[in-house]
């Protein structure tokens, strides 16, 4: 049975989407969550859903500073520290690799990439005091394969997941397992808010899963809980797929 009472977990990118519906999911389960963000009203709004079992720590994870200072307000707040959660992240800005600029290609690999190694750097000596501990890192099914006009979000989601397995292998012996997750179509602000996906490319993703939909983002958040929690105790530097199976293979069927 999935248990987190006693547990503490930080999620970042908290404020909407998969990361509000994981720290909701954390919550339920029994667990303390510090609620991690730039969009402090997003924040509120999460944590107005937990109730007393959440902190709200705004957070800038591009910013190294920032989430040390998360780390050490979550140990000085409930003593420990068990989970992470590396969820925040940025599609940017799209256009041709040649026609990207350096300041949007630096801002998407700061929070996506850099951010996550901020914060796990942050918390493995943490976890490491209280004898071990699991970080959760978003990829994408954009880190396993590429996807054209978004090379740095492509690049940066890559490179997570080698990150992950980085991770997995130098802190195995001290308890602390390290897993990535890729979401495939889920249905959030970053593909359905501004700037985000044309409804004829939804149409489009919907009609490459086999499962015919986009995802909620409650569904990743399942998964999530699950590889951090002890029901997965022997999961360690793997990359999991939500994608409703896109990623399969071809699922043509013409003459069959």
């Amino acid at each position: 049975m999935v248990d987190f009472n006693g547990k503490v977990v930080i999620v970042t990118g908290a404020a909407g989407g998969i990361g509000r519906a994981a720290a909701c999911r954390f919550a339920e389960l029994g667990a303390r969550v510090a609620l991690a963000d730039v969009d402090e009203k997003g924040l509120a709004g999460t944590a107005e859903i937990i109730g007393e079992q959440a902190v709200v720590v705004p957070t800038d994870v591009a910013d190294p500073d920032a989430c040390r200072v998360l780390v050490d307000r979550v140990v000085q707040t409930w003593g420990r520290l068990d989970v992470v959660f590396n969820n925040a992240g940025v599609a940017g800005d799209r256009g041709l690799t040649a026609e990207q600029s350096t300041a949007e290609w630096q801002r998407v690999i700061d929070i996506n990439l850099n951010g996550v190694f901020y914060c796990t750097r942050a918390a493995i000596p943490e976890m490491i005091k209280c004898g071990g501990g699991v970080i959760v890192n978003t990829a994408s099914v954009d880190g396993l394969v590429a996807m054209a006009s978004l090379a740095h979000y492509t690049a940066s989601k890559h490179a997570v997941i080698g990150l992950t397995k980085a991770c997995a292998l130098e802190y195995g012996s001290q308890n602390i397992r390290c897993v990535a997750v890729a979401p495939g179509y889920i249905k959030t602000s970053m593909t359905h808010g501004d700037g985000g996906l044309s409804e004829e490319e939804r149409a489009i993703l919907c009609a490459m899963a086999p499962l015919g939909r986009a995802a909620e983002s409650e569904e990743v958040a399942s998964l999530v809980a699950w590889l951090a929690s002890d029901e997965a105790s022997y999961v360690t530097g793997s990359c999991h797929q939500v994608d409703g199976g896109v990623l399969a293979g071809f699922g043509i069927t013409a003459g069959v």
